[in-house]
């Protein structure tokens, strides 16, 4: 008796194994897809934590912007008010000034010497809040019962594809953040200097003589994950902007 041989055959078996690195293709396309999926929503979430680490910043100091505490720098006789302290929110050839308070606040009780590098600032206001006031970027000397008040000087600009800080006026800018395709400030100012609201619409400019009626400051913000062709990006561009309502007013 003859018996009859079973198995795969030559064809059956490059079938098989043509079928399997089919089916082995497809789970490797499907990992790859999913794993630059993650990467580009990562991607996404780091330009969202840089736009809100911008923004929040920013609110901070235009809200600080002008406070004087007790110390009325207009109390000072014959007192040469630095520029930027005479205008603590400016912005010109893209640069946006800004000069805020310290979370400093001094009470001598006895005369003591301060320097404005002890803090961190570049002015130093001293007085009694009541009717004598001193302002110097060198060492200060304090009276029993005068405060202190550290005031420092940010200065903010988009420099190609990153917005960077520099500190007091001095020194290199330092980048904040990467990725940015626009930073655009603007203002909107009150039609007349007694009202407390803005009227009209945001302007792009900011004059000295406009500063009294300052009200808000939008600060809009483009990033990509390429921002020198945000087109050819792998990312839709993404568009922050942020109003900020100003707590410390000139005339008040």
């Amino acid at each position: 008796m003859s018996s009859r041989l079973s198995g795969f055959g030559l064809v059956e078996l490059l079938v098989s194994m043509a079928l399997g690195l089919l089916l082995t293709m497809a789970l490797m396309q499907t990992l790859l897809g999913s794993r630059d999926s993650l990467l580009l929503l990562r991607h996404g979430n780091q330009l969202q934590e840089d736009a809100r680490y911008l923004m929040g910043r920013l609110a901070t100091d235009l809200r600080a912007a002008g406070s004087e505490g007790c110390l009325d720098l207009q109390l000072g006789s014959g007192l040469a008010l630095p520029e930027p302290l005479a205008q603590p929110i400016s912005y010109q050839g893209g640069v946006l000034q800004i000069v805020t308070a310290l979370p400093v606040r001094v009470q001598a009780d006895a005369t003591t010497t301060y320097s404005p590098g002890t803090f961190g600032a570049r002015w130093l206001v001293a007085g009694n809040c009541r009717d004598r006031v001193s302002i110097t970027e060198d060492s200060l000397q304090l009276q029993a019962g005068d405060w202190l008040l550290a005031l420092r000087q940010l200065e903010y600009r988009q420099q190609d594809d990153r917005v960077q800080v520099r500190l007091n006026g001095s020194g290199n800018f330092e980048t904040l953040i990467e990725q940015v395709v626009d930073f655009r400030v603007q203002f909107a100012l009150a039609i007349d200097a007694a009202l407390p609201d803005a009227g009209g619409r945001y302007q792009p400019t900011l004059t000295p003589g406009e500063q009294p009626r300052l009200r808000s400051v939008r600060v809009s913000l483009a990033l990509s994950d390429n921002p020198g062709s945000p087109q050819a990006g792998r990312l839709l561009t993404q568009h922050f902007t942020q109003v900020t309502r100003l707590r410390n007013r000139p005339d008040q």
